[in-house]
């Protein structure tokens, strides 16, 4: 009796020798041992712009930069240059991007609520199913870019220029389309009722 009794404790001497074994081998060496498990992640830096909400970065140089479902709501990014720039799925609600470039940039499926676009350029880009509901695109030029699908509701556009885009099937209902220029644009299944239109070159009668 005594000795099964002491083959059953030697045994689980063995098997806990054994997972001490594991467990210490299983935890992190050098230096990654020494940071919390809570520590926050390195915030991206682009040219001196930390990408981040309410980051206040004017005039920065974000050509090219991956903002790939970056959260950058209320950020000031005037007269930024995003030329080519990938934000889509970003959060770009109530920021300010007046006077920014946005040429070629990708923003399909991106939310930019209330976001100030005055003035902004949108040559060659993408906005398609973007959330772009009561923004400010007064000014603004769109051309040749692609706006299918996307939300306008509620948007101002006095005296924005849409030239040869895409808007099949985009929401515009309830905007303000003052003395705004359409030219060349692809209007299949486009929402426009209930927009002012006054002076709006153009634009025509059945949309309202």
């Amino acid at each position: 009796m005594k000795q099964t009794a002491a083959l059953l404790l030697r045994r689980a001497a063995v098997m806990l020798a054994a997972f001490a074994s594991v467990t210490v081998s299983a935890q992190p060496t050098g230096d990654a041992g020494a940071h919390p498990a809570n520590e926050a992640i390195e915030t991206l830096v682009i040219n001196g712009c930390p990408i981040w909400t309410y980051t206040r970065c004017p005039g920065a140089d974000l050509r090219h930069a991956n903002l790939v479902g970056r959260n950058l709501a209320g950020a000031d990014l005037r007269g930024a240059d995003l030329t080519r720039a990938d934000l889509r799925g970003a959060n770009l609600a109530a920021a300010n991007l007046e006077g920014a470039n946005l040429t070629g940039a990708r923003l399909s499926k991106a939310t930019a609520a209330n976001t100030d676009f005055k003035k902004a350029r949108f040559v060659g880009a993408d906005l398609e199913g973007a959330r772009l509901m009561r923004s400010d695109f007064s000014g603004a030029l769109f051309e040749g870019s692609n706006l299918e699908l996307a939300r306008f509701n509620h948007a101002w556009f006095v005296g924005t220029r849409f030239i040869s885009n895409d808007l099949q099937e985009a929401k515009l209902a309830a905007t303000n389309l003052k003395d705004a220029v359409f030219e060349g644009n692809f209007v299949r299944y486009t929402l426009f009722h209930g927009s002012n239109m006054e002076g709006c070159q153009g634009c025509k009668k059945e949309w309202e």
